[in-house]
């Protein structure tokens, strides 16, 4: 391990703090995220130990799947340049407990599954769903699914009654990925001891999302239209639990993050977003000024050159961008690449890279599991070049790296941005790269469909 010396910062940390300030580092910077799986694998291949059972890892968020943090040794290994840490859940680790399915306190309105079932802190059922090499939680009850169609008082009464987790529970900082540690004992250890950035979390699933776990994935979008005080209440109940969350991690060891991820998302599709831009503004982005204005103001306290990163998946065009930047976002996650292109990493770049800094890029849904190392490191280069010019890109996966990564495709991802991601970049767009021609905005007006004589002549 690199020993810091005084002050002085090491060379990873350096070149991330470089990059969430819009600065070009000497080299691009890198870290991974991935589930249990993925990242057993990953220690398998490269000749580390690891725990052969996956309720023996430490997880951060109970989302649909279970993250876990890339241990030091890994990152060491690796010559990565951050890393992740989440708080543990309330109750603690993994968060989620067996349940039997007549001890559900509410209608799933489905038959007792052959599968067994959890629920979460939050009281949403899952059911395990195996695949070819392990499996994953598959949401199959929302516990305030019929609370947003009932009667508005009702529905009010419901919320306010709802056991909801504890944002203030010890158990979400007790432990860390290092045994006998606390959280605020590993961080001081990875910002004392170790060369690495690190990137905190407070493990949740955000609040748009947090609400489709709660009232189900279907319903929230009628929801919108349909019982939209039932929602806009559910939205200021959890943000004041976001809120809380991310003070509790922040009292804990915010002066050791070198920034924070927050409201974990999912707005749009591959092709545009779930809500027209006046929706967003008007039903969501309320929501997001109060919960990151306040998460942020607080950190600044304890790191003044802190950084706020969102994320959300899919085509996510730049007003809605630009809707969250007022709120306080300083950057973006996770970068995939295969959306419409009015939103794909290359345009982020050219509307908003001298605004904010963006993380991840490399496609988890093709490339990263099914192409060729050739294709990796060609895929790297091109969102190298177009991610990286005036700093601003930490390069990582587009999500999550899960069971069907090969080790071979991950390690050519690092060895390719270690050597082509050194600054000054080529002026010239490598093979495959966006470089900006052709490029049309996104538009939110559908073209005007021609009536059949409108053609004729032509």
């Amino acid at each position: 391990m690199v020993e810091i010396i005084g002050k002085a910062v090491p060379p990873q940390r350096k070149r991330v703090l470089d990059a969430l300030q819009l600065r070009e580092p000497d080299r691009v910077p890198i870290g991974l995220w991935g589930t249990i799986e993925g990242y057993q694998n990953l220690r398998k291949a490269v000749g580390l130990d690891y725990k052969a059972d996956t309720r023996d890892y430490r997880t951060g968020s109970t989302t649909w799947t279970t993250d876990v943090s890339f241990e030091i040794d890994l990152a060491e290994k690796l010559d990565l340049d951050f890393l992740r840490i989440s708080m543990g859940p309330p109750g603690g680790s993994p968060g989620f407990r067996p349940i039997r399915f007549e001890e559900v306190p509410f209608d799933m309105g489905i038959s007792p599954p052959s599968a067994e079932i959890n629920v979460d802190e939050w009281g949403v059922v899952r059911k395990w769903t195996p695949h070819e090499r392990g499996g994953y939680y598959e949401m199959i009850g929302y516990p305030l699914f019929h609370a947003t169609s009932a009667p508005l008082e009702e529905g009010l009464k419901i919320l306010e009654a709802y056991p909801w987790p504890d944002p203030r529970d010890p158990l979400m900082w007790c432990d860390s990925p290092i045994p006998g540690l606390s959280l605020r004992e590993y961080c001081k250890h990875i910002r004392e001891d170790t060369p690495f950035a690190l990137m905190g979390q407070a493990g949740r699933g955000g609040l748009y999302e947090q609400a489709k776990y709660m009232v189900g994935y279907a319903k929230i979008f009628s929801d919108f239209i349909e019982s939209p005080q039932f929602l806009d209440a559910l939205l200021t109940k959890l943000v004041d639990i976001e809120i809380e969350t991310n003070k509790a991690m922040i009292d804990e060891c915010g002066e050791y993050l070198d920034w924070i991820r927050v409201s974990p998302e999912d707005l749009a599709s591959e092709k545009t977003s779930f809500q027209s831009l006046a929706m967003f503004n008007e039903q969501l982005k309320p929501h997001y000024m109060r919960s990151i204005q306040a998460t942020k103001e607080y950190y600044l306290r304890k790191n003044p050159a802190g950084k706020i990163q969102f994320h959300s998946c899919g085509a996510l065009a730049e007003p809605f961008m630009r809707g969250l930047m007022d709120c306080g976002v300083d950057g973006s996650d996770s970068l995939p690449p295969k959306v419409a292109r009015h939103s794909n990493p290359a345009a982020k770049k050219r509307l908003l890279g001298r605004e904010m800094f963006f993380y991840g890029g490399i496609d988890v849904q093709e490339t990263l599991p099914w192409g060729s190392m050739d294709q990796v490191r060609a895929e790297v280069r091109a969102r190298i070049w177009e991610m990286g010019k005036g700093g601003g890109y930490l390069l990582s996966s587009s999500h999550r790296l899960e069971h069907d990564v090969p080790t071979e495709n991950v390690l050519a991802m690092i060895d390719e941005a270690h050597s082509y991601g050194v600054y000054p970049l080529p002026e010239e767009p490598p093979p495959g790269a966006d470089s900006g021609e052709g490029y049309e905005p996104w538009s939110e007006k559908k073209p005007r469909r021609r009536r059949a004589e409108e053609t004729v002549g032509e």
